[in-house]
């Protein structure tokens, strides 16, 4: 194939017997000493947004099979007792919170506000729900379900008007378990017997 490439033929009488030496590999090749690249302010925050998607990313990916309320807060398991606690949401989506507030801040967003209620509102509460989810996101999380908790549980107070079933009734702090259990057919048999006994009195 020499004639193809424009090269001579390899000349087969040529002495093996001494090893030619090989190229340096990249083991091999001197370090230098390079200093580090100092970035640059722009550069620098690029870096730190750049990282800051790549994580709601990866969050989003593992939120992608859970089940999300429409604030975007994760729907957490039910725990095995009640507690006033139970009734706040403890997780939270800063994917979900930054589209909020970013949609909000939007010419669209407040076109819709202005649809519904007649005027401008402002978005301080989606963008408060993205910083501290976005505070929180490194904390323990016991800590962080904690603080998330808690959030929810001052908005909750905050927006509470008029009377409502706590003002009468106390929080049931144990799981109902003796509810749904017994002979209903029994129960339904004993409930007709009682109304046709009804029915033949008042005849």
């Amino acid at each position: 194939m020499g004639w193809l490439w424009g090269s001579s033929p390899k000349d087969t009488t040529k002495d093996t017997s001494q090893p030619t030496p090989t190229p340096p590999t990249i083991a091999e090749a001197p370090q230098q000493n390079v200093p580090p690249k100092t970035l640059t302010p722009d550069e620098q925050a690029d870096l730190e947004f750049s990282q800051i998607l790549a994580d709601l990313r990866s969050e989003d990916s593992s939120l992608s099979k859970q089940t999300l309320t429409p604030e975007g807060n994760v729907v957490s398991t039910p725990q095995s007792a009640i507690a006033p606690e139970s009734l706040y949401q403890d997780t939270m989506s800063c994917r979900n919170a930054f589209d909020y507030a970013f949609f909000c801040q939007s010419f669209g967003g407040q076109f819709v506000n202005v649809y519904r209620y007649g005027e401008l509102r402002s978005c301080s509460e989606h963008w408060d729900n993205l910083w501290l989810c976005m505070k929180t996101r490194t904390w323990p999380e016991d800590l962080r379900r904690r603080e998330i908790r808690d959030h929810n549980r001052k908005k909750a107070i905050k927006y509470k008007t008029g009377p409502s079933s706590e003002d009468v009734w106390d929080v049931r702090l144990d799981p109902a378990t003796e509810s749904f259990k017994g002979d209903f057919a029994a129960l339904e048999k004993e409930i007709k017997a009682e109304e046709e006994a009804a029915k033949q009195k008042a005849a």
